[in-house]
């Protein structure tokens, strides 16, 4: 079965979809189509889909479409302002995940072995509506990779503050013996002055 992310898209547009619905949208089957379906077919159709949906997803770095290889961008430690602007307002909404996806994903202009460079990112007008066709299991997959890279940097968090906490009070308490010693110091610098 192809799920695109145009289907989604037009499936969760619905506030309260019904199986009818979820069969129009990714069978795009009409209401007198699916009326005129068996009811174990109909059945059928339904629980392939939701089984689809809710598939475990793993993250694709290049998947083809209309004959051209697309590529994630390679190094997100390199992503340009721009990207970073534009994935972040597009990702959170499935109205707006075609943008997010034509930022993240460009056609591939060099690949040697497993490595690649894609396009230079010049916004989401080339692609963005080609991206509506993306398999969304692609789509799926680069948002379990975002969310598994919010997690871990999350993650880092109570940890790098646990090690800051500790060089601090190290700080304190050096500070403090510091500041005893002071006396002795200036005592010290008033003998040798002498």
């Amino acid at each position: 079965m192809n799920i695109t992310l145009r289907d989604f898209q037009r499936y969760s547009e619905i506030d309260e979809p019904t199986q009818s619905d979820m069969v129009k949208c990714f069978l795009n089957k009409t209401q007198n189509e699916i009326d005129r379906m068996k009811v174990d077919e109909f059945n059928k159709a339904v629980e392939e889909i939701a089984k689809e949906i809710e598939k475990k997803k793993e993250f694709k770095p290049t998947f083809k479409m209309g004959g051209v290889e697309y590529g994630f961008i390679p190094n997100l430690d390199e992503i340009t302002y721009g990207e970073n602007r534009d994935l972040t307002g597009y990702i959170n909404e499935w109205q707006t995940m075609h943008l997010a996806m034509a930022v993240s994903y460009r056609p591939i202009t060099l690949k040697k072995g497993g490595k690649y460079l894609i396009e230079e990112y010049a916004g989401t007008n080339a692609t963005a509506e080609l991206m509506r066709d993306c398999p969304l299991d692609v789509v799926q997959g680069m948002n379990v990779f975002f969310y598994n890279l919010i997690n871990d940097l999350l993650s880092c968090i109570p940890k790098f503050m646990t090690t800051e906490v500790a060089s601090l009070a190290a700080l304190e308490a050096n500070g403090v013996a510091f500041k005893k010693s002071i006396p002795s110091a200036k005592e010290t610098l008033l003998d040798l002055m002498k």
